[in-house]
């Protein structure tokens, strides 16, 4: 084996550094970056269901739907039957509208933050990488 890092566990590590640092300077909002994405997310698509909210965030929906329900019992958002017994539609609450119009700022001054730390170019290299690793298609065996 050689000396090389894990790609893998390089960027699982770095997103967890990340993670904590977006979610400490959300604090004063009473929020997670996760719980921001995921109200973003809500809003944007206006009142969708668990499944639609999933997709959007390449959340499996077991995932989204223990995230929901942590917001759900924060009071964030609601959730009532859909067209059919299987289906839950998503509602922000005022309450979770709040919250995320709190975030907002802090959010946008934590993006700002990191993009002085990178640079300009090395951002924009960074959101490009990372966006190509998100659409790398799985191959049989875990090889190409």
């Amino acid at each position: 084996m050689s000396e090389e890092t894990c790609l893998c566990i390089d960027l699982r590590g770095a997103a967890q550094n990340l993670t904590r640092r977006y979610d400490a300077a959300l604090a004063p909002a009473g929020i997670s970056v996760t719980q921001f994405s995921q109200l973003h997310t809500i809003q944007m698509l206006a009142q969708p269901t668990l499944q639609r909210v999933a997709e959007a965030t390449g959340l499996d929906r077991s995932t989204l739907g223990r995230n929901v329900r942590v917001l759900e019992a924060a009071g964030m958002v609601s959730m009532s039957a859909g067209e059919d017994a299987r289906t839950r539609v998503i509602k922000v609450t005022r309450k979770g509208r709040r919250a995320f119009q709190r975030a907002v700022p802090l959010w946008s001054g934590m993006q700002n933050e990191m993009k002085a730390q990178l640079g300009g170019e090395r951002y924009t290299l960074l959101k490009e990488l990372l966006s190509d690793l998100k659409y790398i298609p799985e191959s049989v065996g875990g090889t190409s």
